[in-house]
């Protein structure tokens, strides 16, 4: 190509270029709009999609809410339905329980009323004793009477009922009566078939002494009646002394003297003007202390400091076991009680045992079989070679002489030592103590008049 020609296509061709250009340009946006009318529709699809999706789920959401609301009142309801129904029947309980309570006061007020009115004719005032409850027994309101709360099962018991018993029980054993009766009360009072009770005697209060001044105003023939007070006393050192009741009552005068027209010898001691139960020494008051088992002697020691004020003798039994055995340790306590000013240098609180020969000489028949039994029979040979019974007669014949009595005997003294210890070990008595060698000569003597017979 001359170069004439080389401007005229470069023209030309610039030319071609820019009309195609155009074209190209007006493609494209032809294709652009195609593309954004797309897009928009996409997009309001999408949109559209979500929004159905968003009502879907809102939907869904108000239908489990209505679902769980459902649920959750009917659970509601059933739990309302439940505790009504647990509430009528605590309803109902209660109203049987307080009608019960209802029946058992209205007893105790009809016994209460006509035992004022028969006694109202013979003496002025009700000096029924006013109760005192348990350790254990809950405060009673200001209108409601006061009760004994028994801690072994729970039940709430009316006490004028139980004190009631308590008295019938004590007036029955200290007048002698020990029989399936006594039993049948003591159960009413939920204690064992065959209950522990250790008996306790004293006089509880200082004496009354007579006024000598110039002034003087006679003294009451009978001392008040502070049994509820010993009673507020007791009660609180149950626990310590493993019991769990105690029955606690004045002694009465007509016991007193049927027990001392049952001591034969002492129409012999005492002259015929004086027959009566004032001669011997009583307590005013005694204790039967029922227990689960043998309480130390600390705690008993303890309890009997409520006698101690007094400042006369306090008499405690072994722990029997029965009502005949309860009636038996009563009428010995008694008699210990008796026959303890007899005895000089004696504690003030003893034991039954202490004074078996004086019980036995005024003619206590509890003495007689507990010196006979435990004692007599301890010592009597077992066989013809036993040579027990010998030794201690031999030994408290000579006065205890312990190289005359192995004289006697033809044995070494410590053979007899060896005796005498045997028998301090199988009865409790040393023989070389001047009072046990009393009691195992008194024993010796009762089981060898009884044996002859």
């Amino acid at each position: 190509m001359d170069e004439k020609n080389t401007p005229q296509f470069a023209q030309d061709s610039s030319a071609a270029s820019s009309v195609m250009s155009e074209e190209n340009y007006e493609d494209k946006l032809a294709g652009n709009s195609l593309l954004s009318s797309d897009f928009l529709s996409i997009l309001a699809s999408v949109q559209a999609a979500e929004k159905h999706a968003e009502d879907s789920n809102i939907a869904n959401s108000l239908e489990n809410q209505q679902l769980n609301k459902t649920q959750v009142n009917a659970v509601s309801n059933d739990q309302e339905s439940s505790s009504t129904a647990k509430q009528s029947k605590a309803e109902q309980e209660n109203e049987e329980k307080h009608k019960h309570h209802l029946w058992h006061r209205l007893s105790s007020n009809q016994s209460r009323s006509s035992h004022s009115s028969q006694s109202s004719e013979n003496t002025k005032g009700n000096n029924s004793p006013s109760f005192t409850p348990l350790p254990s027994a809950q405060k009673s309101t200001s209108s409601e009477p006061l009760r004994i709360f028994d801690n072994r099962d729970g039940q709430v018991f009316d006490a004028a009922m139980r004190l009631q018993l308590h008295s019938i029980i004590a007036t029955c054993l200290m007048n002698g009566i020990a029989d399936a009766r006594i039993d049948a009360f003591m159960h009413l009072l939920q204690w064992s078939d065959s209950p522990k009770v250790i008996v306790i005697a004293g006089t509880f209060g200082t004496a009354i002494k007579p006024d000598d001044g110039p002034n003087r105003k006679p003294a009451p023939d009978i001392p008040p009646d502070n049994t509820d007070t010993l009673r507020r006393n007791i009660w609180p050192q149950l626990g310590s002394c493993n019991a769990y009741d105690a029955i606690v009552e004045r002694t009465q005068s007509s016991a007193l003297q049927r027990i001392t027209g049952a001591w034969q010898k002492t129409q012999a001691l005492i002259s015929a003007s004086t027959k009566n139960s004032s001669t011997f020494a009583a307590p005013s008051h005694i204790i039967l202390l029922a227990v689960r088992e043998n309480p130390s002697d600390q705690a008993l020691e303890k309890l009997c400091k409520v006698f101690e004020n007094s400042h006369k003798t306090i008499c405690v039994s072994s722990m029997v076991e029965g009502v005949e055995q309860i009636s038996s340790a009563l009428t010995a306590t008694l008699a210990a009680i008796a026959v303890a000013p007899a005895v000089k240098h004696l504690p003030q609180i003893i034991h039954t045992d202490d004074l078996l020969p004086e019980r036995a000489l005024i003619g206590d028949a509890t003495a007689f079989d507990t010196l006979y039994n435990k004692v007599y029979q301890s010592l009597a040979p077992y066989n013809h070679d036993d040579p027990t019974l010998e030794t201690i007669d031999m030994f408290l014949r000579f006065g205890g002489a312990l190289d005359q009595t192995a004289h006697e005997l033809n044995v070494h003294p410590n053979t007899v030592r060896y005796r005498l210890r045997k028998v301090a070990q199988t009865t409790g008595w040393d023989a070389t103590d001047p009072r046990a060698a009393y009691v195992l000569q008194t024993a010796i003597t009762i089981g060898r008049i009884r044996d002859s017979h």
